[in-house]
């Protein structure tokens, strides 16, 4: 038996954050910065020969002018909330400007030798579980007119992991969402990563599209108490897993933002030591690396092709 593992990356841009964003958000998701985490993430990743799910928030996935273009349906969805969305439409229009407009990271993903999926993370990542369906239905309204590949996607991430509304899903051709991890509180969730006997997600039942993908583990961003963690713990923990998952072939999904990276460095060497576990087991036999649309095809139901 073998274990089944992905990474998916949440990739947000400042769309993220939008509403609570601070000076030092503004200088470590500078472009600059941005532009060195996306390209170190996805150079490790054709080292090791590893695909990826990389999830954009829609809007993050435009250029300045394909923004332009949807900004007046953007600013009329924005009265569904104001307080996550005026903060990122002023900073577009008179602040920084920056961190807002990723085409370049679709392009640079898309590009990558290994075969990276292109999935969805919300159009602006406003969470679901904070609106109500008429508007999640108008969100979803900006999904055909994007001009990137994340138009194309079969894969969604909810932002913020609040699940809501998933039926609406299928009218966007999405065949599978990651579910949600336990909420905690800081506190527990920075406990929680010293858990070295941490167990790896069992395969959810089959269901009719959108089918559930296994929530995984957050990988540990380096900053702040977090950075009190060392190395080592987060990599006992993954050999665990992956331990466990190739005896009960069960699923080890890793998930983190690359703008983790961007603001905390030392976060893509944490990845780097656990991917270089992932890749070994790989190698040995013992694990099968998927993209997210790659677990949901493996585990299709009956109803999928109706």
């Amino acid at each position: 038996m073998t274990a089944q593992f992905i990474l998916s990356l949440d990739c947000e841009g400042k769309w993220g954050i939008a509403d609570h964003l601070g000076a030092h958000d503004h200088r470590a998701l500078s472009d600059e910065r941005l532009r060195a985490a996306y390209r170190d993430l996805v150079s490790l990743l054709d080292r090791l020969g590893i695909p990826a799910t990389f999830a954009f928030v829609g809007l993050f996935g435009e250029s300045a002018r394909d923004f332009a273009r949807l900004r007046p349906e953007v600013e009329r969805f924005a009265d569904s909330a104001p307080t996550y969305l005026r903060p990122a439409l002023d900073d577009i229009s008179s602040g920084t400007r920056e961190g807002w407009h990723g085409d370049w990271a679709v392009d640079l993903a898309g590009a990558a030798s290994v075969g990276h999926e292109i999935a969805l993370h919300g159009i602006t990542h406003v969470p679901w579980g904070a609106i109500g369906r008429d508007a999640a239905v108008a969100e979803l309204a900006l999904y055909p007119q994007l001009s990137s590949a994340v138009s194309r996607s079969r894969t969604f991430v909810f932002p913020r992991n609040q699940i809501a509304h998933v039926d609406l899903l299928a009218r966007i051709g999405i065949a599978g969402y990651r579910l949600a991890p336990p909420r905690r509180s800081r506190g527990a969730a920075l406990i929680s990563e010293w858990n070295v006997r941490a167990m790896p997600d069992a395969n959810p039942p089959p269901t009719p599209p959108p089918a559930p993908i296994p929530a995984g583990y957050f990988v540990n961003w380096q900053h702040g108490l977090r950075r009190l963690v060392p190395t080592c713990v987060s990599v006992l923990r993954l050999d665990h897993l992956l331990t466990v998952a190739a005896r009960e072939s069960s699923v080890v999904h890793l998930w983190l933002h690359p703008e983790n990276i961007a603001s905390a460095p030392a976060t893509l060497d944490l990845l780097a030591a656990m991917l270089g576990r992932v890749a070994q087991a790989r190698d040995r036999g013992q694990c099968a690396v998927l993209t997210q649309i790659d677990y949901v095809a493996a585990h299709r139901h009956p109803e999928a092709d109706r």
